[in-house]
Order: structure tokens, then C-alpha cells, then sequence
């Protein structure tokens, strides 16, 4: 795959304001807005995919985000000024599930395509969603938690947040596998799950929530963090507590530094999802929309659980690390 940086923009720029861009190089370049969830080190690799997707396409990619996932307000804006600015396609991966619904059927009203990333809407005017199956990613979670606790113990969950569909899915099939509730499962009756933390997908209040499920529930056996901030925030809460040998902690999306806390027996495993093919097959969905080619309603981009055990194997190095010796974006 080319690695060259493609035309990426930080903020969002009016169409035609690009140096040396002709009326006929515009035309011949559409212009897809790329819009994700939060400035976490996450969404670098989103990024990256839908650089290069772009590069290969010859198409102008504009990616942004907002500081964090509680700027839901600051997501809407990005999409709106994406319509104000012409954009030919916008790629968003949304913070709520029901609260961008008008922002994109105004994108719609427009002939701008949408599709989703990492989540869903429940807009059903959305083209496409590329994403990981999440009620599946959160049942093998639950299998392999109910194998570290021995089919045994109680569990506490760090959730990112109430009305976010990832994270409706990720602990919907989490609960749903413990309780027997899915077709060929009989359950785990010996488990049970005592207490569940919103923190909103902010580090430090994963932290906090962590600390907070250990004190109020003196048998806790396991946490369960269903995103990056949570996982990140319930490290270093049980690292700062000492508990590593007490706490068993599964949680969701790889983050720089995870296999530390993996190797320190911190973090037992973790749900890992595939940002890059995140951004890149949205991108290539993108230009398919624009094309009048016909796309699938969803595209599913995998889940696979990392842990001590096959941590060092070449294909998983792969797939957390795709971006390799990547420049830092500076913005």
C-alpha cells in the first residue's frame, strides 16, 4: 500500500481554497469528510486508513474530530460545516446514536451520502456502516472472561457511555452471553455482574470508576472496560491500587503502551478492532456512493482478542501496529 501523505486537512476548509487546485482538478478530486469521535492516539490509525485511501483514489480527504467523545456538540458542528462547505461524501463515526439524525438527514437533503464508522445511527437514511460487530466482539469478552474467573465471581463494568450504540452492543452481548441469553449458551449462573460505571470515554473518570467498583464491591473479581479510555483509566487504577494479582481486567481497543500493562499481568486481554480498515474502507465506500455504485448496509471489520498468549505473533504485531513509523499528525 502507498504510504504517502494524502491531501489531509486539519480543519475544515471551504471547497476550492486549496493552493494550486484548478475548477477541473476539483471536479476530478471529490472531496470526502472524514469525521471521528475524539483526539485519543485511537483514531491516528483511522486516520492513517483513510489517508491512504484517499491517496490510492485521488480523492481530497478532510479529516477532524473533537477533543474528546462528551463534544457531541462540537461533532454536530463539524458535519454541518461539512454540508456549508460542499463536501461530496462525509464518513463519521457518531457519538450518539440518535443525536445526529437531523445533522445527517440535512447532509442527505443535500445529495451528500453518509456512512457510518466504529458505530451506528439510527438514521436510516445512513448508506453504509464499517464496524465491528460489537454484540459479538462482546460476547467473545464474555467467554473469555468467564474462562479467567473459572466460571466464577462477580464483575463490574466501565462503560463509555449510556446512549452510545458501541457501547450499548459491547456490554448488551457482554451480559447477554454471562446470562445464557444467545443461542447455543447455557450461561455462566456463578457469575454475576454487580455494578456498571459510566465514565463517559474519559480516562479519568474510568479510573475513579474503577477504584469505585473495588471499594463498594469487596468481591469483585473482574472488570470489564468496554472502550480505550475505559481500559486505559482501569490500568492504572488497578496498577495504583497493586491489585494486578486480584483484579482481572478485560477491555476494549489496543492503545500504545497496552502491552506493557498485558506483559505486567495488569491487563489479561483485550478486544482489539481494526481503526485502519475503519478509516480505509470508509474512504473506498465513500467514493463507491459517490460513483452510484451499489454498497452493502454494513461491513463488518473484525474483532480479535489479544493477550499474553499470542501477543508477540507476527499477525497480531500487524494488526496493532499498521501504522509503524508513521509521522505524527501535528494538529
Amino acid at each position: 500500500m502507498n504510504r504517502k501523505i494524502a491531501a489531509v486537512i486539519a480543519g475544515v476548509l471551504l471547497a476550492g481554497l486549496l493552493p494550486g487546485c484548478s475548477a477541473q482538478q476539483k471536479a476530478e478530486q471529490p472531496d470526502i469528510y472524514v469525521i471521528c469521535k475524539s483526539k485519543d492516539s485511537y483514531w491516528d490509525t483511522t486516520r492513517w486508513g483513510a489517508v491512504d485511501a484517499g491517496e490510492e483514489m485521488g480523492l481530497n480527504v478532510y479529516y477532524e474530530a473533537p477533543e474528546t467523545e462528551a463534544d457531541l456538540d462540537v461533532q454536530i458542528k463539524m458535519i454541518q460545516d461539512a454540508i456549508a462547505a460542499g463536501a461530496d461524501a462525509i464518513v463519521v463515526a457518531p457519538l450518539d446514536t440518535d443525536a445526529l439524525n437531523n445533522v445527517l438527514r440535512d447532509a442527505n437533503l443535500q445529495g451528500i451520502p453518509v456512512l457510518t464508522i466504529d458505530s451506528d445511527v439510527s438514521y436510516a437514511g445512513r448508506a453504509v456502516c464499517v464496524s465491528t460487530q460489537n454484540l459479538s466482539a462482546g460476547a467473545i469478552a464474555a467467554r473469555e472472561a468467564a474462562e479467567l474467573l473459572h466460571a466464577k465471581g462477580e464483575v463490574g463494568v466501565i462503560c463509555h457511555k449510556a446512549d452510545a450504540q458501541t457501547a450499548k452492543e459491547r456490554m448488551g452481548g457482554f451480559v447477554t452471553e454471562l446470562d445464557g441469553n444467545v443461542v447455543d449458551s447455557d450461561g455462566y449462573p456463578e457469575i454475576s455482574v454487580v455494578d456498571v460505571k459510566y465514565c463517559e470515554g474519559d480516562i479519568e473518570r474510568s479510573k475513579e470508576g474503577t477504584k469505585q467498583l473495588i471499594e463498594e464491591h469487596p468481591d469483585l473479581k473482574l472488570v470489564y472496560a468496554t472502550n480505550q479510555p475505559g481500559t486505559v483509566g482501569a490500568c492504572q487504577a488497578i496498577e495504583e491500587l497493586g491489585l494486578a494479582d486480584q483484579i482481572t481486567l478485560v477491555g476494549f481497543d489496543y492503545f500504545q503502551g497496552a502491552d506493557i500493562y498485558i506483559t505486567h499481568g495488569v491487563l489479561d486481554g483485550v478486544m482489539t478492532q481494526n481503526p485502519y480498515n475503519m478509516g480505509y474502507l470508509g474512504v473506498r465506500y465513500a467514493k463507491k456512493l459517490i460513483d452510484g455504485t451499489a454498497v452493502p448496509s454494513i461491513v463488518d471489520t473484525g474483532a480479535t482478542y489479544v493477550n499474553a498468549a499470542n501477543l508477540n505473533d507476527a499477525d497480531i504485531q500487524w494488526l496493532l501496529n499498521p501504522i509503524v513509523d508513521r509521522p505524527a499528525f501535528t494538529d
